[in-house]
């Protein structure tokens, strides 16, 4: 016993003290927060967190679920006015009649639009529920036959049966197509 005494020293003392006021302030800490009530007056600032490195929300744990229904319906895309939606593209409907492939750029570019990819055409047509004519996509190529090169565009169609077919014609050649842009909000 004699040993124990002239071992225990204040600093020991304060040390064995301050472990344990860490290990009850975790268990403290761990302690879930359900009510209002729980929370002292001025802690948590809601839409005007303090400046700093601390702010109230942990990052990612609010979602879609805890905004307002005014909320949602203020974030939801739209789209020009003129132009109709197809899930986060707006398009022209009715699209141009026939023009070459340099030309139909000029005039979406024009409007601040372009023309749309094979998969965004194909998602416009699927919105329209009808057969489509040959339209101008977005993609050309040059095809170089050896003594001439030849700037070819792609097109895309949609039959009565509601099957997508694609093809290649000529730049030059006229071809229906409508201009696109993305949705915003």
């Amino acid at each position: 016993m004699h040993q124990i005494r002239s071992r225990l020293t204040f600093a020991n003392v304060v040390s064995v003290i301050a472990l344990f006021v860490a290990l009850g302030g975790t268990a403290l800490a761990s302690v879930l927060i359900s009510k209002n009530s729980q929370v002292a007056h001025g802690t948590i600032s809601g839409h005007h967190p303090p400046s700093g490195d601390h702010s109230n929300i942990i990052g990612g744990s609010v979602n879609g679920h805890d905004l307002s229904g005014g909320i949602k319906t203020s974030l939801r895309l739209h789209c020009p006015p003129g132009l109709h939606d197809a899930g986060d593209l707006c398009f022209e409907d009715p699209g141009h009649t026939g023009d070459p492939l340099v030309d139909a750029v000029k005039t979406c570019a024009a409007a601040g639009l372009r023309l749309p990819t094979l998969p965004e055409l194909a998602l416009v047509f699927e919105h329209l529920e009808a057969g489509q004519v040959a339209e101008w996509v977005a993609t050309n190529y040059s095809d170089d036959n050896g003594t001439t090169t030849a700037t070819k565009g792609a097109v895309l169609s949609d039959n009565l049966a509601r099957q997508l077919h694609s093809g290649t014609d000529s730049a030059s050649q006229p071809y229906h197509y409508r201009c696109v842009t993305s949705a915003t909000n």
